[in-house]
């Protein structure tokens, strides 16, 4: 989960008197409790803090402490894992709408394939009777009309008309596509906030989605223009930290945000104040 609502006001009222070093700790426990889509001990916390001095480990325990409850080894919060569970339910929820579309769109196709009429071709009825301004119609005049056809052509204020040109028919992106220098570079003077990674990434994104994308819409009659319009709709990169890579971990016991929210109550009643963000 890389995104989460975060509501300044709520965070104010239950964080506001914590210390910068502490603001700084409790910022990077969310990042990375929501990043990771679970919840650390206290071992992590200060890994996933990367605190070194005994200041910054003081600060990550005292926010644990503070913020966090102490379930089966883990320090857990009842707010974030609602947010992960409900995050996970709208992209299970938008996965089946997409299928399901995907599917009626491959069972009309198929239909339309199946009772498609055959395309017969038939004289024009009514035909009106030959004039006089008509091309003749009887052998000899035909004959002599197909002789006199190429003096015509030959006559020096005679111009042919040119053929007209054809409507560009759309590619597909070359399957070893990478972008070229010039592409860059415009990329780089359009969304200088990108940077040279964020143009890169881009490109693999670009590469990537219509290497993927099927159909007619998987087809572009100009691909420069496709790439100046991907990058103008870029996002520009949102972190600035890097979090360590992930590790794999086992045998995690799933939270119960009811028994938290009980636990903490409890704590409560018996004077032990804990604040839950």
């Amino acid at each position: 989960m890389h995104y989460f609502k975060r509501n300044i006001g709520d965070y104010h009222k239950k964080a506001g008197r914590l210390s910068m070093i502490e603001h700084g700790a409790y910022t990077l426990l969310l990042d990375a409790c929501y990043d990771r889509e679970r919840f650390p001990t206290l071992e992590e916390a200060i890994d996933w803090c990367w605190a070194r001095s005994n200041e910054e480990v003081t600060a990550v325990t005292f926010v644990l402490s503070k913020f966090f409850d102490l379930v089966d080894g883990r320090y857990v919060q009842a707010r974030i894992q609602d947010e992960i569970n409900a995050y996970h339910a709208i992209a299970l929820k938008n996965k089946e709408i997409a299928e399901k579309r995907e599917a009626d769109k491959r069972t009309k196709r198929a239909q339309n394939s199946t009772n498609r009429a055959p395309v017969v071709h038939e004289p024009a009825p009514n035909q009106e009777p030959i004039t006089t301004n008509q091309e003749p119609e009887d052998q000899d005049q035909k004959i002599c009309a197909a002789a006199a056809a190429p003096a015509q052509i030959d006559d020096p204020k005679v111009t042919p008309e040119p053929d007209q040109p054809k409507g560009s028919k759309g590619t597909r992106l070359a399957k070893d596509w990478t972008l070229p220098e010039a592409w860059r570079t415009w990329a780089l003077d359009a969304r200088p906030e990108l940077g040279a990674p964020g143009i890169d990434l881009e490109a693999d994104k670009f590469r990537d989605h219509w290497h993927a994308a099927t159909g007619t819409k998987a087809t572009k009659a100009d691909w420069l223009a496709t790439w100046r319009n991907w990058v103008r709709n870029a996002n520009a990169p949102r972190n600035v930290h890097a979090f360590p890579v992930k590790s794999a971990f086992t045998n995690i016991p799933q939270v119960n945000a009811a028994e938290i929210r009980a636990r903490t109550a409890e704590n409560e009643r018996l004077g032990v104040r804990r604040a839950n963000f």
